[in-house]
């Protein structure tokens, strides 16, 4: 994913988790605050209790992945954060992409095909 769609930084996580909408199904949670900026950014959160560093670190690549491969079809002007939950590790990434793409749909923040 390019540098100038991450999110980094305690402060925007923290404002994303406290004034987010938040959208959860069985895999993942996503955040969802509206920017002013016009380029989206987007964050990923994967915890301890997703497994070990490898596991934690090929969840967090996968759903980069599959984010960055859904970026042209994002509302722009929106940030998001996507956390992990536990069992996400132990599934194929079609499953995650299936589920983030599920809550950016719940979320209408993809943009509709004309």
């Amino acid at each position: 994913m390019q540098k100038q769609y991450r999110l980094t930084g305690t402060r925007s996580f923290d404002y994303l988790y406290r004034h987010g909408a938040v959208y959860r199904n069985a895999l993942l949670v996503l955040y969802v605050v509206k920017s002013r900026f016009s380029t989206p950014k987007v964050g990923f959160s994967v915890g301890k209790k997703v497994g070990d560093s490898v596991r934690r670190n090929r969840t967090k690549r996968r759903l980069k992945e599959a984010f960055r491969l859904e970026m042209n079809r994002v509302v722009p002007g929106q940030n998001y954060v996507v956390v992990a939950r536990s069992g996400s590790a132990e599934r194929s990434y079609q499953d995650l992409k299936d589920a983030l793409l599920s809550l950016l749909t719940q979320a209408n923040a993809l943009k509709r095909e004309d």
